[in-house]
């Protein structure tokens, strides 16, 4: 696939503008228009019955070549799915898929009418897309699809662990195929998406995902709320016209998750280069955190603070951050990045507030400086009308000011605080 410069609108030739209109304009055809009419296509027949499809063959974008990934993107894959068999993943063993539905409920009521597969054949992505013509040939697609999946160890596609591939697997048990997908390995780029750059984009759907990352900005693609509507109206009428629109879309959603594999590893493996957004490298040092590497999660946490993350996402790095310091016994990092929130508005400033007032009461036994702080965390709790974590509300706060000012009163010297605290 080319390379699109950020926000160029973009065209296909098998889209053609008068065929872009929603289906609910489209001139009603007197006679049926079959779908190898409208595209070119064969029939495929094996020992089910037969089904149409629709093969086109595409580029491969920049950074993707057989024998992908190197060493750094698969350890990309396995930080960000979490799991360490991708450490094995090879783009030639893997299957990409995406199907167009007559639903989006799943169970037994809903059909994938259009199952789009790519795969790398010959330094170059091939896209087979099977379409079911009416109901009869469900059962000779899903045996062409099982047939093919037994070709690959992966599969990558887009929500597909939680909608394709469940739907798939259920529609090839309906139609008594053998084989099962579940030996495969499943990539699923939404999760991944979701992981690095939750804090970057609001959405995290694959349109926003080739606007922001990949450049791209389908110029007549048709809403995916739409698509059952669309071939519903063809089993209707037979007229497959409308249809055009729809194989686009499922070809470019196979496309753009290439490069997004692609795009995806650059990004986590670049997140400390300089130009790295800071809502980016927070999503990377929270899946540090969850992996369990903490050294990393800190570094990346510091870095995307440096970066400058803005009020509102601040507090999902300072947290994090002054925490991981507390337990390696920093204290003056800690207490330097709670006196940065605590004079911030918001709940986490009541949250740095009581830490600060803990460093005080059991590292330095300043009493006095720590009634201050819940003192003032009592307070601004005040203007957060029960909206607060039970760990912040008055009760819990009160009970802490009563207890700290009894032990103030019990503790004359720093020696005396500290024979004091241990017997406890």
């Amino acid at each position: 696939m080319s390379r699109h410069p950020r926000g160029m609108e973009w065209d296909e030739p098998w889209e053609p503008a008068e065929l872009a209109l929603p289906p609910s304009t489209a001139s009603p055809s007197a006679v049926p228009v079959p779908i190898q009419d409208v595209v070119e296509g064969n029939v495929e027949v094996n020992d089910a019955g037969s089904f149409f499809v629709v093969s086109h063959t595409h580029p491969l974008p920049t950074g993707l070549q057989s024998g992908w990934p190197d060493a750094a993107a698969r350890r990309a894959l396995v930080a960000l799915t979490g799991d360490g068999a991708f450490q094995d993943f090879e783009i030639d063993r893997a299957l990409f898929v995406d199907t167009e539905t007559t639903g989006l409920a799943g169970g037994t009521g809903t059909y994938a009418f259009l199952v789009g597969c790519g795969w790398l054949e010959a330094g170059a992505l091939r896209v087979d897309q099977c379409f079911m013509r009416d109901h009869g040939d469900e059962p000779a697609l899903m045996a062409h699809f099982a047939g093919l999946a037994r070709r690959f160890d992966w599969t990558v596609s887009f929500n597909g662990r939680r909608f394709d591939l469940p739907l798939l697997r259920t529609r090839s048990i309906m139609n008594r195929v053998q084989g099962s997908f579940d030996a495969l390995g499943a990539l699923d780029l939404l999760l991944v998406a979701h992981r690095l750059w939750r804090y970057r984009f609001r959405r995290r759907d694959l349109d926003t995902l080739e606007h922001e990352i990949l450049g791209i900005r389908r110029n007549m693609d048709i809403p995916s709320s739409e698509i059952p509507h669309v071939y519903f109206h063809y089993l209707r009428t037979g007229d497959a016209r409308s249809l055009i629109p729809v194989m686009a879309h499922n070809r470019q959603d196979i496309v753009s998750m290439t490069s997004l594999l692609a795009r995806v590893c650059e990004a986590w493996n670049g997140w400390n280069d300089p130009n790295t957004h800071a809502a980016v490298v927070l999503g990377v040092a929270r899946v540090f955190a969850l992996s369990g590497d903490s050294d990393a999660a800190l570094t990346a946490y510091a870095r995307a603070l440096e970066l400058g993350l803005g009020d509102a996402l601040e507090p999902l790095a300072q947290i994090p951050l002054s925490l991981g310091y507390k337990r390696a016994r920093a204290w003056p990092r800690a207490v330097e990045v709670w006196d940065t929130m605590r004079v911030r508005a918001g709940r986490a400033a009541i949250w740095a507030h009581i830490e600060l007032a803990k460093y005080y009461e059991h590292q330095s036994c300043e009493f006095g400086v720590a009634i201050d702080h819940v003192a003032e965390a009592l307070r601004r709790a005040d203007h957060f009308d029960g909206r607060l974590p039970v760990s912040l509300g008055r009760p819990v706060l009160e009970h802490r000011l009563r207890r700290l000012e009894r032990r103030a009163n019990h503790c004359s010297s720093h020696s005396d605080c500290a024979s004091l605290y241990n017997s406890l």
